[in-house]
C-alpha cells in the first residue's frame, strides 16, 4: 500500500503554503524533490501522493524545521490556504459548523483515500468523528495530528475560533480507530439571537408583573422600556448576523474566484490540447507545426516566453527550433543558444531533463549556474531569466527535445 496513491495534492499544497509564510528561509523545492514530489503535481488538484512520498516529505520537514507540531499547525492553516479554496466554499455553504461537520463523511474522500469517516451528533455544539483505516493502509501519527488540525480549522471558518478536540481513541495507541470528539463555541450572532427570544418572552412576563404593582400612569413607561431593551437586543443581534454573513460571503467569493480561475485554466489547457492535436494532423511541415504550437502556448498558457529545442540529426546538440517572447527590446536571438549532448560532463538541467525524461522546475537559476555553459549562462543573464520550467518531448520512449517556458 506504500505505492498506492492515497493523499490528495491539496494536503501537501497546504503544507507548502504554510511553510512559505512561516518558514520562508526553507527551500521547499528541495524538500519536494527529495520526497519524489513535483511542484507541477501540487498545482494539479486531481493528483494523489503515496504513503511513501508523504512519509518522506514529513521526515525531511521535521528535520529542516525542528518543529514536530507542524502537521497539526499545517492542518489548522487549512482555514486560510488557497489550496483548499474549493473545499472552503463547499463547507461555508452549510452556514453552521454542525451542518459542515456532518457532511465530512462525503467530503473527506476528496482529500484522503486512506480512511473512512463516520460522524455522530452528540449535542448542538458537539460531534463525534471516527476515522476508520481502509484494509492494508498504515497511517503514521503525523497524519492523525494533521487531521486534528484540519477538524479544528473547520470551526474557525464560522466562529473565528478553533474547535476544541478530545482524542480518546487512537490507532497509534492500540485502538482500531481514531476517535475525535469536537466541541465548538456558538457564534455571537446565534448567542444574541437566542438572547433576543428570551428577552421577548421574559420581558413580556416582567411587564405584566410590573403592571400588577404599578398604577396605570406608569404603564406607558414600563412598556416603552420593554420595547427599548427588546429592539436594542434585536438590532445588535441582526448586526452581528449580518457581519457574519458578510464574512462568509466574502470567503465564498474568494473561493469562487479561485474556482473560476481554475475553470479558465482547465479550459485553456483543453483547448491547447485540441488545437495542437488538430494542427498535428493537418500541418506536415515540422517548422510550421512547431511555430503553431508555440503560438498556441503563448495564447493559451500564462507564460511570457517559451521555446522548443530539438536534437539535431547527429544527436550531439539540442538546438533552437521555435519560440515566442525572445525578440523584445533588441534582445539577442534565441537561436544563439544550444546545449551539448555529446559531452559526458554536460549535466545541466536542460540536458538532464532530455536524458532522464523528467520535467523540472528551476525556481532560482543562481542555484544551477554551474551546470550551464558560459554561452548559455550569458544568454540566460542577458534575458533576465530567474526561473523556468523545462519538460522533455518524448515519442515512443525516445527523447526528441525539450520545451522550456518562463515569465519575465
Amino acid at each position: 500500500m506504500k505505492e498506492v496513491p492515497l493523499y490528495n495534492s491539496r494536503i501537501i499544497n497546504t503544507y507548502v503554503e504554510y511553510l512559505k509564510k512561516f518558514y520562508p528561509s526553507i527551500d521547499v523545492s528541495t524538500i519536494l524533490k527529495n520526497a519524489d514530489m513535483g511542484m507541477h503535481q501540487l498545482e494539479d488538484g486531481g493528483y494523489w501522493f503515496t504513503q511513501r512520498q508523504c512519509d518522506r516529505f514529513q521526515e525531511i520537514l521535521a528535520e529542516k524545521t525542528g518543529n514536530r507540531n507542524i502537521p497539526r499547525e499545517a492542518g489548522q492553516y487549512t482555514a486560510f490556504s488557497k489550496a483548499s479554496g474549493l473545499m472552503q466554499q463547499y463547507v461555508l455553504g452549510f452556514v453552521t459548523p454542525k451542518a459542515a461537520y456532518t457532511v465530512l463523511e462525503k467530503l473527506y474522500p476528496q482529500l484522503s483515500r486512506a480512511s473512512i469517516l463516520k460522524t455522530k451528533t452528540i449535542a448542538p455544539t458537539k460531534i463525534e468523528i471516527d476515522a476508520i483505516p481502509k484494509p492494508g493502509v498504515v497511517e503514521k501519527p503525523y497524519q492523525c495530528e494533521n487531521r486534528i488540525g484540519t477538524f479544528e480549522a473547520m470551526a474557525k471558518l464560522f466562529t473565528a475560533k478553533f474547535a476544541h478536540i478530545e482524542h480518546p481513541l487512537c490507532l497509534h495507541k492500540g485502538s482500531d480507530i481514531c476517535r475525535y470528539v469536537l466541541t465548538w463555541e456558538e457564534t455571537s450572532a446565534l448567542h444574541w439571537k437566542r438572547l433576543k427570544n428570551y428577552a421577548f418572552l421574559f420581558g413580556f412576563i416582567l411587564c405584566a408583573g410590573f403592571m400588577a404593582f404599578f398604577r396605570p400612569p406608569h404603564w406607558d413607561a414600563i412598556i416603552l422600556l420593554y420595547f427599548i431593551v427588546f429592539f436594542g437586543i434585536s438590532n445588535y443581534s441582526m448586526r452581528l448576523e449580518k457581519t457574519e454573513l458578510l464574512r462568509n460571503i466574502s470567503s465564498q467569493g474568494n473561493a469562487a474566484e479561485r474556482l473560476l480561475n481554475q475553470i479558465n485554466q482547465r479550459y485553456n489547457e483543453s483547448m491547447l490540447v485540441k488545437e495542437i492535436g488538430q494542427a498535428t494532423s493537418m500541418i506536415l511541415d515540422i517548422d510550421k507545426l512547431l511555430q503553431f504550437v508555440m503560438e498556441s502556448l503563448e495564447k493559451r498558457l500564462d507564460f511570457d516566453r517559451g521555446m522548443i529545442m530539438l536534437v539535431n540529426k547527429e544527436g550531439t546538440h539540442l538546438v533552437y527550433r521555435a519560440g515566442f517572447g525572445y525578440h523584445l527590446d533588441g534582445t539577442p536571438e534565441a537561436q544563439e543558444i544550444e546545449f551539448h549532448l555529446d559531452k559526458p560532463e554536460s549535466r545541466g538541467v536542460v540536458v538532464e531533463t532530455f536524458r532522464q525524461q523528467k520535467p523540472c522546475l528551476v525556481d532560482d537559476i543562481k542555484k544551477v549556474e554551474d551546470s550551464f555553459s558560459n554561452r548559455s549562462l550569458d544568454f540566460a543573464r542577458h534575458m533576465d531569466v530567474s526561473s523556468f520550467i523545462c519538460v522533455p518531448i518524448v515519442f515512443e520512449q525516445e527523447s526528441m527535445g525539450v520545451l522550456m517556458v518562463d515569465n519575465i
